[in-house]
């Protein structure tokens, strides 16, 4: 049974807490989810994209990770579970939905997370460079995806913020058309451009800097090129990730494609 639980209101719209069994969720008082945890487990991922998300993890050995956008903290409960010697720098507009999400979806507050109430297009230009191993992007408003992840200053900020070893791994709300202007600036940015697409709605793309160790080949029907496997180094990463976090990360890594330009 779906019970209210919390309500508040910013200068942004309004937040609202749900709890329905074992989940709690977050939403801004609109038909979409922004996040949601298991009360008994909320460092296991309950969103599908999420977990695909996780596969940047697999590309490169990551130490300083960036999280733009909060929600209940999903995705850094997870890491910071799995992972307590990574570094997270965490960025998050609202207050209000800070505060919602130590109060009501347990945050960690560990000395390994540093948690900045900033604007993420403002943040990402100033931080230092070539220092984050991977960003994930995951930017949502009420109604939708944050227009800040189509920026080309946005997508170039977080590719100047990158090491040469590092990813970019943005939540889609659509797959951007291969012509344009994201698309376009993304394949300047970064060597190797992948998505993974979801059937719920939601498209994860992961922007590299260096070359995954993939080998690509071409489907007759579409153009995309679908990622084979290289490098058992690569596989075993994969596989190795998918039981430690309880999650079907190999799966996901077998549905990514890359958009010919």
């Amino acid at each position: 049974m779906l019970k209210v639980l919390h309500r508040t209101d910013d200068g942004f719209g309004s937040i609202v807490v749900t709890e329905n069994g074992n989940k709690r969720v977050l939403s801004f008082a609109s038909d979409f989810q922004q996040s949601a945890i298991y009360i008994n487990k909320p460092w296991q991922l309950v969103h599908e994209y999420t977990q695909i998300m996780l596969l940047g993890l697999a590309f490169t050995q990551a130490k300083n990770i960036i999280l733009l956008g909060l929600g209940g903290g999903g995705l850094v409960h997870c890491l910071n579970y799995f992972y307590p010697q990574m570094k997270l720098e965490v960025v998050e507009i609202r207050q209000a939905v800070i505060d919602v999400a130590y109060k009501w979806f347990d945050l960690p507050d560990t000395n390994n997370i540093n948690l900045h109430c900033r604007d993420a297009n403002d943040y990402i230009k100033q931080v230092v460079p070539a220092n984050a191993d991977i960003i994930f992007s995951d930017l949502y408003e009420a109604q939708g995806m944050s227009e800040v992840q189509t920026q080309n200053d946005f997508i170039s900020a977080c590719a100047r913020a990158l090491n040469e070893n590092g990813w970019l791994v943005i939540n889609f709300h659509k797959l951007p058309d291969k012509n344009s202007s994201v698309m376009q600036q993304l394949s300047i940015c970064f060597s190797e451009i992948f998505y993974c697409d979801i059937f719920k709605g939601n498209w994860v793309v992961f922007c590299g800097k260096a070359h995954a160790g993939f080998n690509a080949r071409k489907t007759k029907a579409s153009g995309i090129k679908t990622s084979k496997l290289k490098t058992n180094e690569i596989k075993e990463r994969v596989i190795e990730l998918g039981v430690y976090v309880n999650s079907p990360i190999k799966y996901y890594f077998n549905k990514i494609k890359t958009v010919k330009f």
